[in-house]
């Protein structure tokens, strides 16, 4: 059986090899790294700021990203009674427990920071939102590092949280709330070949290396190592 899915494996990677070898013969790799050089003169000193996600569920959702994932609230904007802005980030736009922590310092210094989260509720709302683990949508997950990812697993487990993928364990599944996250669930079709030589092919961008759960809405969290294992990606 592992003979096998060796066998198969190698045959993905040959095919995705050859695809991809440009028509003069030159070599090509599956893992590409960019190769764009400078970026526009008039890009100096762009980056991005933050990530949105609507929500009818702002307490809970504030208590997720806050008191567990350890997100400090930077302010609230209560534009009408109906409708909220909610901005939220770790400690210097993304290393918790170095440099300025207060929702003041933040403030100060938010147009200067990277990574953080504005939560949006407009608490009359008849839209149903749908997250990404529920339906495949054009938002994925959240991108989540930390130092140590075991550590970071115990800790989730120990707060409530359900792990929806282990650190160590591959994807399984063609279907559920992980597969429509990443865009190939149950919505992606009955296209069961692509789907398995996906789940084959899955460790040559370390997928079993991540920690996977959801937040309170249902979006997925994806969590990673600072320093992954050698030959990682």
């Amino acid at each position: 059986m592992l003979a096998t899915r060796l066998i198969f494996v190698l045959s993905v990677v040959i095919g995705w090899t050859t695809a991809c070898t440009p028509s003069d013969n030159s070599t090509s790799d599956i893992f590409i790294i960019g190769d764009d050089g400078p970026a526009p003169a008039e890009t100096s000193g762009y980056f991005i700021n933050h990530f949105g996600l609507l929500t009818t569920n702002l307490e809970v959702m504030k208590h997720f990203y806050g008191n567990v994932l350890g997100m400090r609230l930077m302010f609230e904007v209560h534009v009408t009674p109906e409708y909220s802005v909610t901005y939220m980030g770790h400690a210097q736009g993304g290393r918790n427990g170095t440099g300025f922590q207060t929702g003041t310092e933040m403030y100060r210094e938010k147009n200067n920071l990277a990574g953080l989260l504005e939560l949006v509720q407009f608490n009359v709302t008849d839209d149903s939102l749908v997250a990404s683990t529920k339906r495949t949508n054009t938002f994925g997950h959240v991108g989540l590092i930390v130092p140590d990812i075991q550590e970071t697993q115990d800790y989730l487990e120990n707060h409530g949280i359900e792990i929806l993928k282990r650190y160590g364990e591959p994807i399984q599944d063609f279907t559920g709330l992980i597969p429509n996250a990443f865009g190939l669930g149950e919505y992606a079709g009955a296209h069961i070949a692509a789907k398995k030589a996906l789940m084959e092919a899955q460790g040559v961008i370390g997928i079993q290396l991540l920690l996977m759960v959801a937040d309170p809405d249902g979006n997925l969290v994806e969590i990673q190592q600072q320093e992954q294992p050698a030959g990682a990606v």
